[in-house]
């Protein structure tokens, strides 16, 4: 996945998803928590954490170390793990690669308010692929 095609995610810009960091199969983004991504008891909506992880984990998968190439992924499995609400409106997520193979690679990933409690966490399986073949 080239950075120009991960900028232009139109899903990823409509919930609010920014990129902080990425590459050597990590990454680093945030959200900044807005009404719309609220549930009625008034907290954020289980959905906004596995979207958040799933990006956030694709792109750890995408962005691997400076001697292999950037790949695009498709979700094949997402696990999430609710652990509290956020106390903040910021949320921070940072995603890993655990395992990596050719085609499959493993991501592991939590989701911070910006008071470091733990909101979720979550574990995901990609498939990988080189769009420019």
């Amino acid at each position: 996945m080239s950075l120009k095609k991960l900028r232009n995610n139109p899903f990823q810009h409509f919930v609010g998803i920014e990129v902080i960091k990425l590459g050597n199969g990590k990454s680093l983004l945030q959200l900044e928590l807005n009404d719309h991504h609220l549930n009625l008891y008034g907290i954020p909506h289980g959905g906004v954490h596995a979207t958040l992880l799933d990006i956030t984990m694709g792109t750890a998968a995408s962005f691997p170390g400076s001697t292999e190439r950037e790949v695009d992924s498709v979700t094949l499995n997402l696990s999430v793990d609710y652990i509290s609400p956020p106390q903040t409106k910021l949320l921070i997520s940072k995603g890993q690669i655990t395992k990596k193979g050719k085609s499959i690679c493993y991501c592991s990933g939590e989701i911070f308010d910006d008071k470091k409690n733990l909101v979720a966490s979550g574990r995901s399986i990609f498939k990988l692929y080189d769009s420019k073949n």
